[in-house]
């Protein structure tokens, strides 16, 4: 008598569920209901702030190397590297980014290492005339979370550039471009 008790109770608790559901999964092909927007109403205007004109700030001057570039580099530096065949002074871009360089303090704190590839516009007279990321590579280091933030990664690719627009080539007859790659490690 009793298992006919619960089961009489459960079905007549299915019953109410069953038929909520099968309610709700009705479609009808009424079209939707129009959307009427909301009328905003208008604020006054609020006075415009009184701003005095600054003096215009002063042409930022070059920034000059903690440690000066010993030698020209030679143009080409990106295909010697594909190729496996440096040339002796090839290592002075090298020297000049770790004696330069400064570990963005964004990057330390999230504890970001990685590399950066950087493709220079060289211009005929050696200089470099522009900078902008490839290829921003994290490293993923043991121990720690595989993501990096990309604000981190970021700022190394910024000290990147910083540091290679101050690198000087030799002079061509032409604009040339290279690709450098910078890695960072915070050991």
């Amino acid at each position: 008598m009793k298992k006919w008790f619960y089961a009489l109770v459960t079905l007549l608790l299915a019953a109410p569920a069953v038929q909520a559901q099968n309610s709700f999964n009705i479609w009808t092909a009424a079209p939707a209901a129009p959307i009427t927007p909301l009328h905003k109403k208008a604020r006054p205007a609020k006075p415009a702030p009184v701003v005095e004109a600054a003096p215009a700030p002063a042409k930022p001057a070059a920034e000059e190397p903690l440690v000066k570039q010993s030698k020209l580099i030679k143009r080409g530096l990106t295909q010697r590297m594909h190729e496996h065949k440096p040339l002796a002074e090839d290592s002075v871009s090298m020297v000049f980014f770790r004696e330069n360089s400064r570990y963005p303090i964004a990057a330390q704190k999230a504890g970001a290492e990685g590399s950066v590839v950087i493709k220079l516009e060289i211009k005929p007279d050696g200089e470099v005339s522009k900078t902008s990321v490839v290829v921003l590579q994290p490293k993923v280091v043991a121990g720690r979370t595989n993501v990096v933030p990309v604000a981190a990664m970021q700022s190394l690719a910024d000290e990147a550039q910083r540091i290679f627009r101050m690198l000087r080539f030799e002079p061509a007859q032409r604009t040339s471009v290279e690709e450098l790659t910078a890695s960072f490690s915070l050991n």
